[in-house]
């Protein structure tokens, strides 16, 4: 379990992570969603052990973040540069000193050649040989950052298949950042939209699928949940959060795909800032 608590971080006067709390089971599959600088990628590290916390505490599997708790965690970051100067096989005999149980098996069917350098591979090579090194060490926790966009349809499957089966057969925590969840809804369990440092949302997507909807409408009601709106065609757009049947709205009602709900939300996002 991961186990964050009054977590607060500053980049100089900018607070990152405002007083953040969240609680993440293990075996959990969760979305990590926001504006930019909403502090996804900022607790992400901070979870990885690659960042100090000062104020507040981050514990996995009651242990403070540490060296003890690296051990179990791989964390796939979205700048990708580290090794570049390395070949293939220095990265795996590298990755090895650091971990006793690695061993390297690659990933699905994909093949690399172990002499090619890895600043030579394309964005979407990259992040596939840095998932087969991260899961090379049998993590119970793997913490990716918004790495998805930079793969290409095929490199993507081989990314989301490589990820579902080892969610199905060792019920490994995954926790991805990212602002739409395309490609990936399959394998979500909840869903975490951050703003400000803070906690906006924490709902499983099957709540959140039946509580966040889209109406339009001749004005803005002052009664309604709104979290963005936008004119359109000479109505207002709007999408709603929390709702319930009890509001009792006139308007015809639409539930959303998640992607159509996080795109709301971040837009909303952005209003706000």
């Amino acid at each position: 379990m991961i186990k964050i608590t009054n977590l607060s971080i500053n980049y100089r006067k900018k607070k990152a992570v405002d007083n953040l709390s969240l609680t993440i089971k293990k075996g959990e599959s969760v979305l990590l969603a926001g504006p930019n600088g909403s502090g996804k990628t900022t607790l992400l590290r901070a979870a990885a052990g690659v960042l100090n916390c000062r104020l507040g505490d981050i514990s996995i599997d009651e242990r403070k973040v540490g060296y003890r708790t690296r051990k179990k965690t791989a964390y796939i970051p979205a700048s990708i540069s580290f090794y570049d100067s390395l070949k293939i096989k220095e990265a795996i005999k590298l990755q090895a000193a650091f971990y006793p149980n690695f061993s390297y098996k690659g990933i699905a069917d994909y093949h690399f050649n172990n002499s090619q350098k890895i600043g030579t591979l394309s964005k979407g090579e990259k992040t596939l040989f840095f998932l087969s090194l991260a899961l090379s060490t049998k993590p119970e926790y793997l913490l990716i950052d918004d790495v998805i966009h930079f793969l290409d349809p095929h490199l993507r499957e081989i990314f989301l298949m490589s990820i579902l089966q080892l969610i199905e057969d060792e019920r490994m925590t995954v926790v991805i950042a990212a602002q739409s969840s395309f490609d990936i809804e399959g394998i979500l369990e909840r869903v975490v939209v951050l703003d400000k440092g803070k906690v906006f949302v924490d709902e499983t997507v099957d709540n959140l699928k039946q509580k966040f909807v889209k109406i339009y409408s001749e004005a803005l009601p002052e009664h309604l949940p709104v979290v963005f709106f936008r004119d359109w065609q000479g109505m207002k757009e709007m999408f709603l959060y929390p709702y319930t049947p009890e509001l009792k709205i006139k308007e015809k009602v639409e539930y959303l795909t998640l992607t159509e709900i996080l795109r709301a939300f971040i837009g909303g996002g952005y209003v706000s800032h």
